[in-house]
């Protein structure tokens, strides 16, 4: 069955998504930004954020979860293999089995879905800023010497949006209603979430085989899992 879900993410506060790299920015955490140096959200964090978000719902649907799949990501060890596979792993991959779905970056655009044209007019759209923190000492439970750091966020204004897409096929009607409602689940992207960044809504439209179907109705068919 060949899925296409379009994503629609709106941005509540600003986000952080870092490169691991200080780029060209004076920042710690510098922002992940493509080539006209718009921030964007990468495909594989929304990816792990959803996957474990559907851990955690079909446990919770199958209460004999552990005894059928004894799947503990992210060990590729403890994960599961080609040919056992759990309902995430079919949905998300696994180090032995590819996953059939693709999550594509998210990028900035107007409502229409079009990236701004006039992006380097638009001065204000470039402009992130900069949260400073410090670091805790966990064991003593006080602030760490010389730990003072530097967070670039970004807050999109009210006219653009984060679109992407995700991609590819799966089996079953009631794995795409899985993974709609990971989506549903997600509140929050990107890091320090726990003090205020990154939290967010996300909508989705969604077209199964050519035809749109509304989540809603897919969402009907989460239950089937406890059958």
């Amino acid at each position: 069955m060949q899925i296409e879900i379009d994503l629609k993410v709106i941005l509540d506060t600003p986000f952080s998504i870092g490169t691991g790299a200080m780029a060209d920015s004076v920042a710690d955490k510098p922002l992940i930004k493509d080539a006209e140096g718009r921030p964007v959200i990468p495909g594989s964090s929304l990816k792990g954020l959803v996957r474990h978000e559907c851990e955690r719902i079909i446990r919770s649907l199958i209460p004999t979860f552990e005894d059928q799949w004894p799947c503990h990501p992210p060990l590729a060890k403890d994960m599961c293999k080609a040919d056992s596979l759990c309902p995430v792993c079919r949905i998300f991959g696994s180090p032995w089995y590819p996953a059939p779905i693709t999550f594509e970056n998210l990028i900035l655009a107007t409502e229409s879905g079009e990236p701004p044209r006039t992006w380097k007019e638009l001065h204000s759209l470039r402009k992130t800023n900069l949260r400073f923190g410090v670091g805790i000492n966990r064991s003593r439970n006080v602030v760490a010497e010389d730990l003072l750091y530097s967070t670039e966020t970004y807050a999109p204004p009210q006219a653009l949006v984060y679109q992407g897409r995700i991609w590819g096929t799966l089996r079953e009607r009631r794995e795409v209603a899985l993974l709609l409602a990971g989506l549903q689940s997600v509140l929050a992207i990107g890091g320090d979430r726990s003090r205020g960044l990154g939290w967010c809504q996300i909508e989705v439209a969604v077209t199964l085989d050519g035809q749109s179907v509304p989540p809603s109705e897919l969402l009907q068919e989460l239950g089937q899992w406890s059958n």
